[in-house]
């Protein structure tokens, strides 16, 4: 049986089936699965997901399921493919939940192909795995960014990037070289990393806010808030900046 299902499941994938699609059109089954089941397909694409991260998009209003009579949630084909795009627009695009709402609610889903209407500011460097863990080197940050030593030790000396010990191994994250890269394009407008001392102190106090109003939150949930509010602080530094430009 085991041999059938790996051979079988071969075949799924030309067709694009997932084999608990594929066990249900033999046995002539309805094409509904449970939340287990859901969560099992679609981990081999999203790793991380799991059960209540799939309730938490629910409870936003980015997913309903159908209920059975006994209460347990029953999810369609529609159900699952409409899960992996929500899923792709927050690890490919970082769209915040609200803008992945109303695009579902308008009925303006976008292609997978059309990437670049829907890239947030977040997106600076599509060609960079979507990894947290991933470790970078000080030299690959230059060569990404385009900044100089010079730049570098500015960004140290004014709080843009941690200041490391690389004689000891240590190395930089994605964030590190997403920063660099901002403030190379800041450097395009003539903006030195001294002049953005204010963004760092206003992250820091954005920060403290979080840290005493998401008390009580874990997990899932809570890392959900913290893209939400910092989405929301986004747009609204942007909109005082454009009203206090004159």
């Amino acid at each position: 049986m085991k041999k059938l299902k790996s051979h079988l499941g071969t075949h799924c994938k030309l067709v694009n089936l997932s084999w608990y699609s594929f066990r249900k059109l033999l046995v002539n089954e309805a094409s509904d699965y449970t939340i287990g089941e859901v969560v099992d397909i679609l981990s081999k694409e999203f790793s991380g997901l799991t059960i209540s991260k799939v309730r938490y998009l629910e409870s936003k209003d980015l997913l309903t399921p159908q209920r059975t009579a006994s209460g347990y949630r029953k999810y369609s084909e529609t159900d699952l493919a409409q899960l992996r795009w929500v899923l792709r627009q927050q690890r490919e695009h970082f769209l915040p939940l609200r803008v992945i709402r109303e695009r579902l609610s308008s009925g303006t889903r976008q292609l997978e192909n059309d990437i670049q209407s829907e890239r947030s500011f977040h997106d600076v460097d599509p060609a960079l795995p979507p990894d947290e863990s991933l470790e970078i080197s000080k030299a690959e940050i230059l060569q990404r960014s385009g900044l100089t030593e010079t730049d570098f030790s500015a960004m140290e000396q004014f709080g843009l990037i941690p200041k490391k010990n690389l004689s000891s191994g240590e190395t930089y994250t994605v964030d590190d070289l997403l920063i660099a890269q901002i403030v190379s394009r800041f450097l395009g407008f003539g903006i030195e990393p001294r002049h953005l001392r204010s963004y760092r102190r206003a992250a820091e106090s954005e920060a403290a806010l979080l840290d005493q109003r998401l008390v009580g939150l874990a997990g899932e949930e809570a890392k959900y808030a913290v893209t939400e509010i910092s989405h929301l602080g986004y747009e609204l530094k942007s909109l005082l900046v454009r009203r206090f430009i004159h």
